[in-house]
């Protein structure tokens, strides 16, 4: 099965609207208010299944995006938000493995009973943050 990139629909070639690399385009990251309510964080895993990639491949789509993106990054109040080269790495622990990422993945079909704890928050803001740039729509219906 193909999965858009950029909706994340099941397509045979993906879709083709604008290129949302613009150098003049500036995405805001999430709050930590917006990554800690539920909705948002089962949102969010629902997109990251739907990207169809193995928990070792999404912090290379992740890396691929955010570091590819040739526009600004901010805060909400318009900070800019820098990501190291080792940022994602730090934000999973160093754990090659990625094994959170499955469990993250898994409350696509179960409801969360809990808000997201504040220790995840850097590893929710930068898959958040990859859909913000990659798929604009799609992160917009996240964050409703």
């Amino acid at each position: 099965m193909t999965y858009c990139q950029r909706c994340g629909c099941d397509v045979c070639k993906p879709c083709s609207p604008k290129p949302v690399n613009d150098n003049k385009r500036t995405v805001i990251v999430a709050s930590d208010d917006e990554l800690l309510r539920r909705s948002h964080f089962q949102r969010l895993a629902t997109a990251t299944r739907s990207l169809g990639m193995s928990r070792r491949e999404i912090p290379n789509w992740i890396a691929d995006t955010i570091y590819g993106f040739r526009g600004k990054i901010t805060w909400p109040g318009g900070k800019p938000f820098d990501v190291d080269d080792e940022d994602i790495d730090a934000a999973f622990n160093d754990d090659g493995s990625f094994r959170w990422l499955s469990g993250f993945m898994y409350f696509d079909d179960v409801d969360p009973k809990q808000a997201p704890q504040r220790r995840i928050l850097t590893r929710l803001r930068l898959i958040d943050l990859a859909f913000r740039i990659s798929n604009p729509v799609r992160a917009g219906f996240i964050a409703k």
